[in-house]
């Protein structure tokens, strides 16, 4: 069969189909949609191929065996599909395909609705008698999947819903071909006719291999106990009632309220617990009239925790919560505790624990128990605060006048699985498992797990040996309605869990009788699983929980050891952080966004490149953000996103990011795809943009370059963007000449010397002999200079020549008074600086403390933050973020000196930088093969082994003065051709084979 793909080929009289949702009528952002169709194939073919895409997201399972997930994200206008070799899931006779798909009707940072949620499939196979054929079209039948429900909680402001899968209501055996899909499945629903639709604009084929799929299994259950569990939260997605129709991720100024009342019978102080005041609803509370004063839980940090203390009378309360402030995500939800007059939770009675003590209703009302008032005009700021102020319910209806809507029942959460294990706490009860850890084996045996008092939990925390990241497996014999919920969070701190607050890393799995197996449909990242069991009487059985690791393909090719086991460490640490944000793109991080953001690629693709040989996904990210520049004038921040944003210097690195990979990949078909796009955007900036004061860009956007106090507002003229620009302008005019393109070169060459000399002129601060943050619009200079700036334009060749030694201080650490690097991301470019300054042993330093801080706390992937811009007890945000993966690529390249292989000599220069080493040996993979280099350092003797690929030559650079060398042995000969160059010895390494160098010092020595 013909393997060259094309949409036209692969998924000929195919159909895009697509539903009819015929329940309640309510617009669901979240919808899963069971798909199958049966045919027969008297003839099993030598190869079968299934072709297959969908908006949003599919699962698809032939004969009951899983194939898989997709496709990998892209824009609306342009889906991908993907192809499976199926042959083996086949048999003769009666077969059955059957998709899931889970349409989206609103955006995450990954996904953009399209408006056609559907699927296609064409499944062909090759037989003796000709191609069998199997295409989507309106005889495949479908029906909303009941075990999966739609109504759940968003998973972070990033990403979309959260899991929950009930095994008693789903269809059993679907999946298979004799399942009868007339029959009626729970609720009453019924399988009906697929409807066929327009088909998308552009299918392209995958231009990815498919993940990975490796099982990994926890190490151990580190911890086990029996909980209480709370009140149940309340929990309500607001998002179409704030803003009826918007579908988008941007943030949106919104203005609303909810009421609802509580009857109780005796007095009570009840804590309202909430969060994501930062990017989420920041929700204000007033209770009988009285309006609420936040108390902060979190300091500084980032999920933004607080809490009210509400003293509840006795009757009927009136609870008010509004919302009036800018949000990207619009979720209520509260998690509520009896506390004491001195703040510490009541222990309920037996039999309490997690029932609603606090019932929320709307009197006279049995449609709902929320009512919200919302799309306050303008002018209406009095109704506004007047409705703040109401004492009773029938006073704010009054006051609301009719214009209020109930949220009936079915509308709010089913749960909020986060905020349920959040805020379960430890009972005196006895931990109900077996103490062994046979879950954690595969090897067929099982823990038992006895049940718990009603309103308790047993609670299992499963360590894992590293960071994982994909699907979550389980096998349990289980009980008809026994909850197992899963929470992953990625660190302790001592020995309390970092908890993952605004961030619901969770799924819920309710079980059936007997013996099942679950595979998760979410990604999701995690050091530790909590599992909490709940509803169930006798025992539980659990065989397995392990993770199925999906991430793109990455061998390891890329490798560096030496005599510090502490830079070995750190070394792995940061590859396997590099494997884990590796996944359709390179994501920020596995667990919290999973959103590429175009400037992580700078650093993510010359690390992934030597790591991986990662081409295929360095070339798909870099021109995935390309269609960006279809709304935004320069490359948006993170793609493809429902958030349309643009970060200047994102923008300007992901430029870099390009025309680094096409010198890497020797200018070949890259270079031409790519250069389009980067010229458009360097010269809307210069269009545009420029002062014409100072010739210098005024930026109107976001300008980070570091979490840290740069100066750097907009629209002002910021110096590291300016001095970014400038080198963009150079490596864009530098790949203009190599295209044949010496009008754009010429144009781009003069726009960075001019950047560079206005950066010069305008930006110097002669007092402080440093260049300042930024240029007011007053004409005044920052009074801030930071070393994030200083360092940027070390790098980028930007100071004056007289002025350049000013600008070492700043890469020696020397200038204390200042704002200093901050992010293990900034600290790429600082290593870059230091190798630029040729300070090894300071290089070496920066890597032992940065990343060494991470290993020794036990850490095996790199932080996004570094202890300091937290909360105390947060040191960071993430624990894997892709931007903080500098040693992967600076030990094996700047330590072992492995350089980048020149286009017009077919050669590289090996130039190891040993520091305080006695030994270190790396290897990268480049676009013309494996390269890999060990050298050994001593006081008096220097050697080196070095194989390079087949077709390349080389040259090492000798670390030793070319003065101090007394004798150079290649492969135990004299050196033939050495020769000395700026002081050092340089001597040629052929291709294609081992060479060994053996350099002894002179006699006096």
């Amino acid at each position: 069969m013909d393997h060259l793909r094309s949409a036209a080929r692969d998924l000929a009289d195919a159909r895009w189909i697509g539903y009819r949702d015929e329940r309640d009528g309510r617009v669901r952002p979240n919808e899963l949609i069971c798909f199958r169709q049966t045919f027969d194939w008297e003839e099993l073919p030598e190869e079968a191929l299934l072709h297959i895409t969908a908006d949003y997201r599919y699962t698809v399972w032939i004969n009951g065996i899983w194939i898989g997930q997709g496709p990998v994200r892209g824009w609306p206008q342009r889906l991908f599909y993907d192809t499976y070799d199926v042959t083996a899931t086949l048999r003769k006779g009666h077969n059955a395909i059957a998709v899931l798909l889970n349409a989206l009707n609103l955006a995450t940072f990954q996904y953009i609705p399209s408006g056609n949620p559907g699927l296609m499939a064409r499944l062909i196979g090759d037989t003796a008698q000709g191609e069998l054929e199997v295409v989507t079209d309106a005889s495949w039948r479908c029906i909303a999947h009941p075990s999966l429900q739609d109504n759940t909680p968003r998973i972070s402001t990033q990403q979309a819903f959260v899991e929950h899968f009930d095994a008693r209501l789903e269809p059993p055996d679907w999946k298979l071909a004799d399942w009868p899909d007339s029959t009626d499945v729970a609720g009453g629903l019924r399988w009906a006719q697929a409807l066929e639709a327009g088909v998308p604009l552009l299918l392209a084929p995958r231009d990815i291999p498919h993940l990975t799929g490796e099982e990994m299994y926890p190490i151990r259950i580190c911890d086990r106990s029996v909980v209480r569990l709370p009140m149940p939260a309340w929990s309500i997605d607001l998002g179409n009632l704030l803003l009826p129709d918007v579908r988008d991720a941007n943030p949106h100024a919104v203005r609303g309220m909810l009421a609802t009342t509580v009857m109780l019978d005796r007095p009570m102080r009840i804590r309202f617990h909430f969060q994501d005041r930062t990017s989420g609803l920041y929700t204000r509370l007033s209770v009988n009239g009285a309006a609420l004063q936040p108390i902060d839980d979190s300091g500084s940090h980032w999920s933004g925790l607080f809490h009210y203390d509400a003293e509840l009378c006795w009757g009927e309360n009136l609870l008010l919560f509004w919302f009036d402030g800018v949000a990207h995500e619009f979720t209520f939800q509260a998690a509520m505790e009896v506390v004491d007059a001195s703040g510490d939770a009541v222990v309920m009675a037996p039999g309490l624990h997690g029932t609603n003590v606090l019932a929320p209703a709307l009197p006279g009302t049995a449609e709902g128990r929320f009512a919200f008032f919302g799309r306050f005009g303008p002018d209406e700021t009095e109704l506004f605060e007047k409705l703040k102020r109401v004492v009773s319910w029938d006073a704010w209806r009054a006051v609301a006048d009719g214009r209020f809507a109930v949220i009936p029942r079915s509308s709010e959460h089913t749960d909020n699985v986060f905020l349920r294990m959040r805020h379960s706490v430890t009972a005196e009860s006895s931990v109900s498992a077996t103490p062994d850890h046979h879950c954690c084996s595969g090897n067929g045996d099982y823990t038992a797990i006895s049940a718990p008092p009603a309103g308790e939990a047993v609670q299992l925390i499963l360590e894992f040996e590293k960071m994982t990241a994909g699907l979550i497996e389980i096998e349990i014999f289980g009980q008809d309605g026994a909850v197992v919920d899963f929470y992953g969070f990625e660190a302790y701190r001592g020995e309390q869990p970092v908890h993952m607050d605004s961030m619901h890393n969770t799924m819920r799995y309710i079980c059936k009788q007997g013996w099942q197996t679950y595979r998760s449909l979410t990604q999701r990242s995690f050091r530790y699983l909590t599992v909490q069991l709940s509803g169930f009487q006798g025992h539980l059985k659990l065989r397995f929980i392990r993770c199925l690791l999906r991430t793109y393909p990455s061998p390891s090719v890329g490798q560096f050891r030496c005599n510090d086991e502490r830079l070995n460490r750190i070394f792995e640490m940061s590859r396997w952080t590099a494997r884990l944000c590796s996944d359709d793109v390179f994501v920020d991080c596995p667990t919290y966004e999973q959103a590429f953001w175009v400037g992580d690629a700078y650093v993510m693709s010359r690390a992934t490149s030597s790591l991986f040989g990662s081409k295929p996904l360095i070339e798909r990210c870099l021109l995935l953000a390309t269609h960006s520049l279809s709304r935004s004038p320069i490359v948006e921040s993170q793609v493809p996103s429902g958030w349309e944003n643009i970060l200047s210097t994102w923008s300007l690195l992901w430029a870099l990011a390009c025309t680094d990979h096409a010198r890497r990949s020797i200018f070949g078909e890259f270079a031409k795809r790519i250069y389009p796009s980067l010229r458009k955007q360097a010269l809307y900036l210069h269009e545009h943009l420029t002062d014409e004061a100072t010739g210098l860009i005024r930026s109107p956007y976001w300008n980070l370059l570091d979490w840290a106090a740069i100066d750097a507002p907009s629209p002002a003229i910021v110096t590291h963007v300016n001095a970014w620009y400038a080198e963009c302008c150079r490596q864009t005019g530098q790949l203009a000449t190599r295209l044949g393109l010496d009008c754009d070169a010429e144009t781009f060459t003069r726009i960075a010397e001019t950047i560079t000399e206005g950066i010069n002129a305008h930006l110097w601060d002669a007092s402080r002999q440093a260049f300042a943050d930024c240029l007011y619009d007053s004409g005044a200079l920052s009074g801030t200079a930071s070393e994030q700036t200083q360092l940027i334009c070390f790098i980028n060749d930007i100071a004056w020549p007289h002025r350049r030694s000013a600008l070492l201080r700043y890469v020696r650490g020397e200038v204390t008074d200042t704002v200093r690097s901050a992010t293990p991301f900034m600290r790429f470019f600082k290593l870059q600086a230091l190798e630029k300054a040729g300070l090894t042993d300071e290089m070496l330093q920066e890597i032992r403390v940065v990343w060494g801080h991470m290993t020794d706390a036990d850490s095996t992937t790199c932080w996004e933050d570094m202890p300091g811009r937290w909360a105390p007890g947060y040191p960071t945000r993430s624990y894997c973020h892709g931007w903080s993966i500098a040693p992967a690529y600076f030990l094996p390249h700047s330590i072992v000196g492995i350089g980048e292989i020149n286009l017009h000599t077919q050669s590289v220069e090996i130039s190891p930088r040993p520091g305080d080493l006695r030994w270190a040996d790396g290897r990268v993979m480049t676009a013309k093969g494996e390269i890999a280099v060990r050298f050994e350092a001593a006081d008096q003797e220097f050697r080196a082994s070095i194989r390079l690929p087949e077709g390349i030559s080389g040259w090492l650079k000798l670390p030793m003065e070319a003065c101090r060398v007394g004798a150079i042995l290649v492969n135990g000969q004299p050196a033939v051709d050495a020769r000395v160059q700026n002081g050092f010895w340089l001597v040629p390494v052929p291709g294609g084979q081992t060479t060994t160098i053996r350099a002894t010092a002179a006699e006096g020595y």
